[in-house]
């Protein structure tokens, strides 16, 4: 889950930002709406030997429709009393495929404030994150949303720093991660039940400015009955103030098998594990299958990306399903720059 800090999976309000949504609805088979971002991307990176230095911002808060937001401490502290804290190491598989987003999301009283999330690269221009990353549906049904002018993904980022920074050239989420028209107007519980049923389709994609320089991570569509545990990883803002990449294994299962949800919430994924704060600032890491420091044919196989959690079931997160109906139509608009 991402933070716009300290939240659950969800949504910041973007004051004054410039249209950044095309209005192309008909552009492609699918009708997806490109977010796109202007030439120039200033940047306020500061060079290192062979790394680069990624300078602290201010971050907003933000709740969950599903629960109450926690309030973020100023101390760096564990996840959980007793329950060790993961750090991976990005310098190896597949976290050397991860790294941090970071979207300006300015308020009046804020300038600085971002939204951070977790990524990762699918292809060798492409990230995989989450759909609320790019278009913050629960503040903003219709919008604005966060303008990516100055977005940036920093690679294998770790204690404020990163193997390399791209900038974004394009992005565009899944065309139904969208609420229905009367949503403002429908009580909270009917405006819940539209964010799950939105849920099953949180994720988004992003064109960067130039290749991977570490690989790309191997995923998996239409795998359900294939998997039932995977590493969920991701920088969460109340482990190590989001500063190292955490990971943490679970198990996988849709929420309609218990029922967590309705029974027409069909294509909503579960991952179960103990560390319960790991949440906020990790929207868009991958659910990795067979993760292995090792590459391999059948190792660290992506198989969902994190969307949100709810306080009524700790240590579950929740992610869309990802089926090759969605998500190839979106990878071959996105890799043909949004168009």
């Amino acid at each position: 889950m991402r933070v716009l800090y300290v939240t659950v999976a969800l949504a910041a309000v973007v004051a004054g930002a410039a249209a950044i949504r095309t209005n192309v609805a008909a552009a492609g088979p699918t009708g997806i709406d490109p977010i796109a971002v202007g030439s120039a991307i200033p940047r306020d990176i500061l060079s290192g030997s062979n790394r680069i230095r990624v300078p602290r911002l201010t971050r907003a808060a933000v709740g969950n429709p599903f629960g109450q937001s926690k309030p973020r401490e100023n101390t760096i502290r564990l996840a959980q009393t007793g329950v060790p804290v993961s750090t991976g190491n990005p310098s190896l598989a597949p976290l050397k495929w991860v790294g941090r987003i970071v979207t300006p999301a300015p308020t009046k009283d804020h300038p600085n404030e971002v939204s951070e999330c977790t990524a990762q690269f699918i292809t060798s221009k492409v990230l995989l994150t989450a759909g609320h990353c790019l278009k913050d549906l629960p503040d903003n049904p219709t919008g604005p949303w966060f303008d990516l002018t100055n977005q940036t993904f920093t690679l294998q980022y770790q204690a404020g720093e990163g193997s390399h920074t791209f900038k974004t050239v394009c992005g565009a989420t899944n065309p139904l991660w969208t609420f229905p028209s009367n949503y403002s107007s429908l009580n909270k519980s009917d405006q819940n039940l539209a964010f799950a049923t939105a849920a099953q389709h949180d994720y988004a994609m992003i064109l960067v400015d130039t290749p991977s320089t570490t690989g790309v991570m191997p995923y998996a569509l239409d795998w359900k009955g294939k998997v039932v545990e995977a590493v969920r990883v991701g920088y969460a803002g109340d482990i190590l103030d989001d500063e190292i990449v955490q990971k943490a294994l679970g198990i996988v299962f849709f929420a309609n098998a218990v029922p967590m949800y309705p029974a027409s919430i069909s294509n909503l994924v579960v991952h179960w594990q103990g560390v319960t704060d790991f949440t906020q600032g990790s929207s868009g890491g991958a659910w990795i299958a067979n993760f292995n420091t090792e590459e391999g044919a059948n190792n660290n196989i992506l198989i969902a990306v994190t969307s949100f959690n709810n306080t009524g079931f700790p240590g579950a997160m929740f992610a869309a399903y990802l089926t090759a109906a969605e998500f190839n139509p979106l990878l071959t608009f996105v890799s043909n720059g949004c168009k």
